[in-house]
């Protein structure tokens, strides 16, 4: 499976990390540091980077280790004196676990479930979708003409109908940030813009552009298609981590649906909290 393949990958970067090769026999989960005789292994430092902020958990290991490292051995000196406070003994310390509890099993029970259905054919089944889809799809190259009003929006429209330069006048008139370009936005293909704009570009051929202003959350465009090409799709093996992500948490969320539909669930809303606090 999937799942399975990421874990060898992660023991074969840990022992990257560590400078050399996997080594039969050898200690998969050494230990890094001793905080008063308690243990702290490599897995402790794996799962502190997972804590980290998502940009930060794409750092090499070896960048982020000293950071880490001194946050654990802080947790465990921390921890080992609030116990001898007797602060795990307290209410706050019991509520506060008993939600961190039902959060780290949430995740167990969602990683197991997701191993056992997120299999090479699932995969590999999406991925052919896509590629079916991408047959009647294209790319497109687009200028746009951007504004706060649709008055203006065909006031432009009515100069381009008697010959004026469209970058021109996306230069002079454009409030987005294509304007130094020109109204330039590039090649996108299907998805990457909002929804009224990318229905509208769909159906102009290349040179041609949007005779009625297209309204969105941005203002009022004029579109203008530059040129189209058919949609390319990356190969499997490119595609496979992102399909992979998407299907987890399709997978993940459709058995959370389950679980609530077979489950006796009553629930109060925030102005019946409220009501209730008031009486």
């Amino acid at each position: 499976m999937f799942l399975k393949r990421c874990v060898v990958v992660s023991l074969f970067a840990v022992f990257s990390f560590l400078g050399g090769a996997p080594v039969y026999g050898a200690e998969t989960d050494p230990v890094v540091a001793r905080v008063n005789g308690k243990l702290v292994r490599l897995s402790d430092v794996e799962n502190a980077r997972n804590l980290l902020p998502s940009k930060m958990q794409g750092a090499p290991l070896r960048e982020v280790y000293p950071i880490l490292m001194e946050s654990l051995v802080n947790s465990r000196l921390a921890s080992d004196k609030a116990v001898k406070l007797g602060y795990d003994e307290t209410p706050e310390y019991r509520l506060r676990m008993a939600r961190i509890s039902d959060q780290i099993l949430e995740r167990i029970l969602l990683a197991r479930y997701i191993e056992q259905h997120l299999t090479d054919d699932l995969i590999k089944i999406r991925y052919d979708q896509v590629v079916e889809r991408a047959a009647s799809q294209s790319e497109i190259h687009a200028r746009h003409i951007l504004v706060k009003e649709e008055d203006h929006a065909k006031a432009l429209i009515s100069l381009l109908e008697d010959g004026e330069n469209f970058a021109k006048l996306a230069g002079e008139h454009s409030i987005g940030p294509s304007k130094a370009r020109g109204g330039d936005l590039g090649w996108f293909g299907p998805g990457q813009m909002v929804t009224a704009f990318e229905n509208a570009a769909v159906m102009l051929e290349a040179g041609a552009f949007t005779h009625e202003p297209v309204q969105t959350k941005f203002g009022w465009h004029v579109i203008l298609v530059e040129e189209r090409r058919p949609f390319i799709v990356p190969s499997y093996q490119d595609s496979r981590e992102i399909l992979a992500n998407e299907l987890s948490a399709e997978l993940g969320q459709k058995y959370m649906e389950q679980l609530r539909a077979d489950a006796k669930i009553e629930k109060k809303s925030f102005e019946e909290v409220v009501k209730a606090l008031q009486q």
